[in-house]
C-alpha cells in the first residue's frame, strides 16, 4: 500500500521538526522566558495597592465586567501613609503621586 502525498509531507515535516528541535541550543529560548517572567513594575505596584487592606474600595459593574473602584483622594492619602509601596517602582520611586497615577492611567491599570 502506497502513502498519499499528504501523508509523505506530514512525515517529512514531523521528522524535520524533530531534527531542528534536537539541534537547537536549550539556552537559545531563554530570553523570551525571562521577558515573560519579568512583570512591569507598575503592574506589580497596582496589584500590591489593590490587595492592600488600607485602601478603601468597593465593587461595581462596568460594561458587564466586575471592577473594584476607589476615590482618588483616598488613593493619594493611602500612598502618603504607605511610602514603602513606592519602593516596588524601583527607578520610578521618586515620582510624585499624581505622576504615578497618570502612568497607571496611561497603562490602563486604572480607569477613570
Amino acid at each position: 500500500m502506497k502513502k498519499s502525498g499528504a501523508e509523505k509531507k506530514r512525515v517529512r515535516r514531523s521528522s524535520g521538526a524533530i531534527q531542528n528541535g534536537g539541534n537547537r541550543d536549550p539556552n537559545s529560548d531563554t530570553p523570551p522566558r525571562k521577558q515573560a517572567a519579568k512583570k512591569d513594575v507598575f503592574q506589580l505596584f497596582a496589584e500590591k495597592v489593590r490587595d492592600h487592606k488600607d485602601l478603601v474600595s468597593r465593587w461595581a459593574v462596568l460594561q458587564e465586567t466586575r471592577v473594584e473602584y476607589f476615590r482618588g483622594k483616598n488613593f493619594v492619602s493611602f500612598l502618603r501613609n504607605h511610602p514603602e509601596l513606592k519602593d516596588i517602582l524601583e527607578s520610578d520611586r521618586n515620582l510624585e503621586i499624581e505622576d504615578i497615577a497618570n502612568v497607571l492611567l496611561r497603562k490602563n491599570l486604572l480607569v477613570r
